[in-house]
């Protein structure tokens, strides 16, 4: 199990990270979790999970 930060999020998007919140604030992109202090991850399997379903494909 691996973090991601809004950047490599980002970078293994190939998208904004103004893009991610606003899809975020949609509804439309997981919530990413609280690490302590102002930092903040996402589990990569969620992301994967995510791109997997817009790929429409199921994931590993």
């Amino acid at each position: 199990m691996k973090a991601l930060n809004i950047k490599q999020v980002a970078e293994k998007l190939s998208l904004g990270q103004s893009t991610i919140y606003r899809m975020i604030a949609k509804g439309e992109f997981p919530k990413p979790f609280s690490l302590g202090g102002n930092r903040t991850a996402w589990l990569e399997e969620d992301v994967d999970c995510w791109l997997a379903g817009k790929a429409g494909r199921l994931a590993k």
